[in-house]
C-alpha cells in the first residue's frame, strides 16, 4: 500500500513541473510581393525590303515578210553540190507567149542521173514594175529522173495552159498575178533549174520533198500576155 502511495506522489510532483512548450511563434511572413521580371521579347528589327521595279523588257519583234516568189521551203535544202548548174536553153528574152500556149522550156543535161535526181524548175509571173507583184511555183521534171545524158544534151520540159489540171500548168500561178493587178496586159515569166534529189511526194500531194545537187542556173525572162 505504502508502495502504491508512493508510486502515485512522483507521477503527480513530476507531472506539474514540466510546463508544455508554448507553440512555435510563426513569423511573419512579408507582405511585400516578390516582384517576377519577364523579359521583353527582342524584336529583330523589320526590314521593309523596297519592291523592285519591274523592268520592261522589249523582245526584238522579227518580221516576217513573205517573199515575193512561191518557192516551197522543203526544195530549198542545200546539199554538197554533185553537179554543175545547169545551162537554160530556150525560152530566152526575144520570146512570148500568151494565156492558152503550153511553154516549152529546153535545158542542158548535166550528166548521167541515178533514179532519184531530177531536175526541178522554179518558175515565176511578174507584174513589171510592181512590189512583191510577182508569184511562182516549182515544178520538178519527172520525166527526166534518172536521165544518163550525156552532158549537154537538150531536155524539155513542158509547162501546160491551165486548163490542164492533171498536169504542170501555170493556170495558179496565173490567176495569183491577175488578182494583184487585174488590168495588165503584159507580163513577165521568168524560169531557172536546179538537179535535186527526189524525196517522194509531199503532204499536199501535189509538190515533192527534195534536196537539191545543184545549184540554181541563172534567172531566163520572156514575156506573157495574160
Amino acid at each position: 500500500m505504502k508502495r502504491w502511495l508512493l508510486l502515485v506522489i512522483i507521477f503527480f510532483v513530476f507531472g506539474c513541473s514540466s510546463s508544455p512548450n508554448p507553440p512555435p511563434t510563426s513569423q511573419a511572413i512579408s507582405t511585400s510581393e516578390i516582384a517576377t521580371v519577364v523579359p521583353f521579347p527582342t524584336l529583330l528589327p523589320t526590314v521593309t525590303t523596297a519592291p523592285i521595279p519591274a523592268v520592261a523588257t522589249a523582245i526584238p519583234v522579227t518580221e516576217t515578210i513573205a517573199p515575193t516568189a512561191t518557192r516551197r521551203a522543203s526544195t530549198n535544202t542545200q546539199a554538197n553540190t554533185r553537179f554543175a548548174a545547169p545551162r537554160t536553153i530556150a525560152p530566152d528574152a526575144s520570146a512570148s507567149f500568151s494565156d492558152g500556149s503550153d511553154i516549152p522550156f529546153a535545158f542542158a543535161s548535166v550528166g548521167a542521173l541515178q533514179p532519184n535526181q531530177c531536175y526541178l524548175l522554179h518558175i515565176e509571173l511578174a507584174v513589171p514594175n510592181l512590189p512583191q507583184g510577182n508569184r511562182g511555183d516549182d515544178f520538178l521534171d519527172t520525166e527526166h529522173c534518172g536521165d544518163q545524158g550525156p552532158a549537154g544534151k537538150e531536155l524539155t520540159f513542158i509547162l501546160y495552159r491551165g486548163k490542164f489540171t492533171n498536169s504542170p500548168n501555170y493556170g495558179t500561178i496565173l490567176s495569183q498575178t491577175h488578182a494583184l493587178a487585174p488590168e495588165v496586159r503584159l507580163l513577165k515569166m521568168t524560169w531557172q533549174v536546179r538537179v535535186v534529189q527526189n524525196n517522194g511526194r509531199a503532204a499536199d500531194g501535189v509538190h515533192y520533198n527534195t534536196v537539191a545537187l545543184s545549184p540554181d542556173s541563172p534567172v531566163s525572162e520572156f514575156n506573157f500576155q495574160p
